[in-house]
């Protein structure tokens, strides 16, 4: 018998995790995005990338439809826009400062905000249980540095950097 929902909920909880943006755009052109913690690096040969949504998300239909998505890497210091990319809101872009990625046909990169970002194009779309899963081909970025936004048992704190150990050294 699987685990409690809130035992689940204790246990995922229990990973730190980067903060992510993923944005994209509806049928009529408009911006439309959620924040999300579910994302992998899934490979780099060739470039992809995973992200999970939730089969109610709002923004779900948009991301069917546009077949492209831009994953803003948050960083430490937009927590305001991690709340607001997090809620229910219709107008999560109204005030924010965006730019149309070419490779992600034009869907918005949030450059104010963060650490890093990657424009891909939808490859394979699995459901899986509660959620749609998207694997996306990397076909831009940038990684700008900075502090990471992180999230933790139901808050955002930045990564501590101070408390890192030596970059590990490719095999």
């Amino acid at each position: 018998m699987p685990v409690p929902r809130d035992l689940y909920r204790r246990i995922s909880g229990s990973f730190p995790t980067g903060v992510v943006i993923v944005a994209t755009l509806d049928a009529e052109g408009r911006p439309r995005g959620l924040l999300t913690q579910a994302y992998l690096g899934l490979s780099t040969e060739p470039p992809l990338m995973l992200i999970a949504l939730d089969a109610t998300s709002r923004t779900l239909p948009a991301l069917r439809q546009h077949g492209a998505f831009v994953l803003n890497f948050l960083r430490a210091g937009s927590e305001d826009l991690a709340t607001l990319f997090a809620s229910k809101s219709d107008e999560k872009f109204r005030d924010v400062r965006w730019s149309p990625s070419p490779e992600a046909r034009g869907a918005p990169i949030i450059r104010d905000a963060c650490v890093a970002y990657a424009a891909c194009n939808v490859t394979q779309t699995i459901e899986a249980g509660d959620h749609w899963l998207f694997v996306g081909s990397v076909e831009a970025g940038e990684a700008f540095g900075g502090t990471p936004l992180m999230y933790y048992r139901r808050r955002y704190a930045p990564w501590p950097e101070e408390r890192l150990a030596p970059p590990i050294e490719e095999a």
